[in-house]
């Protein structure tokens, strides 16, 4: 029994060339090292680096706030149409105006402005019409 951690004996045909490797653990290469992107040896990219999807920012819907605002006016004008409801209700007519006119521009609350002028309007008709009452009644 030989050592099979000794160096074997020369190839007496010569080996063409070759080592060979002695019996026991085979032998491995050794790894390269690992090289930082920017650091020791310049790198050869295989690949381009992958392009990042660039979308455009979606316009956020901005709430129309005159349309809000006609409707809330045009609520309390016809719950107060005995006392002021004609001043907030012609108040509340300019703002739902404004509002139809910002809601052509962003597609946003024209169903609101139509409803809050359509209350105002209403309350403005009660108040004219109280006060026709009230200056006709005594005669």
């Amino acid at each position: 029994m030989s050592n099979p951690y000794q160096t074997p004996p020369p190839d007496p045909h010569g080996g063409y060339g070759q080592q060979q490797q002695p019996y026991g653990a085979p032998q491995y290469p050794q790894p390269q090292a690992y090289q930082q992107p920017g650091y020791g040896y310049p790198q050869q990219q295989a690949y381009p680096p992958p392009q990042q999807q660039v979308y455009p920012p979606q316009p956020v819907a901005q709430p129309n706030s005159f349309a809000t605002a006609t409707v809330v006016l045009g609520f309390v004008a016809i719950l107060f149409s005995c006392v002021y409801g004609g001043f907030i209700g012609l108040i509340g007519l300019g703002v739902g105006i404004a509002g139809l006119n910002r809601s052509a521009s962003t597609g946003i609350g024209r169903n609101m402005s139509i409803g809050g002028i359509a209350l105002n309007t209403l309350a403005v008709l009660i108040s004219v019409a109280l006060v026709v009452l009230i200056v006709l009644a005594p005669q």
